[in-house]
């Protein structure tokens, strides 16, 4: 049975921290990390980090979406890194080849110095 993902946002300085727990899956999933990553650009947020440790199953569709809202955030000139992804979610982000484009990041302290959040 999936897991409905749910979002737990948090500001360190100027980042945002996304923490995702759950089924990043096409649909459900998807939507509501693009409803809260648009919403959080839309309200000024530049510097976005979404924390994948508790993330349980990643489809296509979550790929994909990972994919859509970097480059809505980066269009709109900030920027989207991930943090600590699970097994699961690292495996599907290497099968995709997308540990190339992510900057992904082990430590929360790393990535905030990276993102200039503190």
């Amino acid at each position: 049975m999936p897991s409905t993902l749910r979002i737990t946002e948090r500001k360190v300085g100027e980042v945002t921290i996304f923490e995702l727990s759950g089924d990043l899956v096409y649909d459900g999933g998807t939507r509501l990390l693009r409803e809260a990553l648009t919403k959080a650009v839309a309200a000024g947020a530049r510097a976005c980090l979404l924390d994948l440790h508790a993330i349980t199953y990643l489809d296509s569709g979550g790929v994909g979406s990972l994919v859509a809202m970097f480059r809505h955030v980066t269009r709109r000139g900030g920027q989207l890194k991930l943090m600590r992804p699970s097994a699961c979610a690292r495996r599907v982000l290497g099968i995709a080849r997308l540990t190339a484009v992510f900057e992904i990041f082990d430590d929360e302290q790393e990535a905030l110095l990276n993102l200039g959040g503190i």
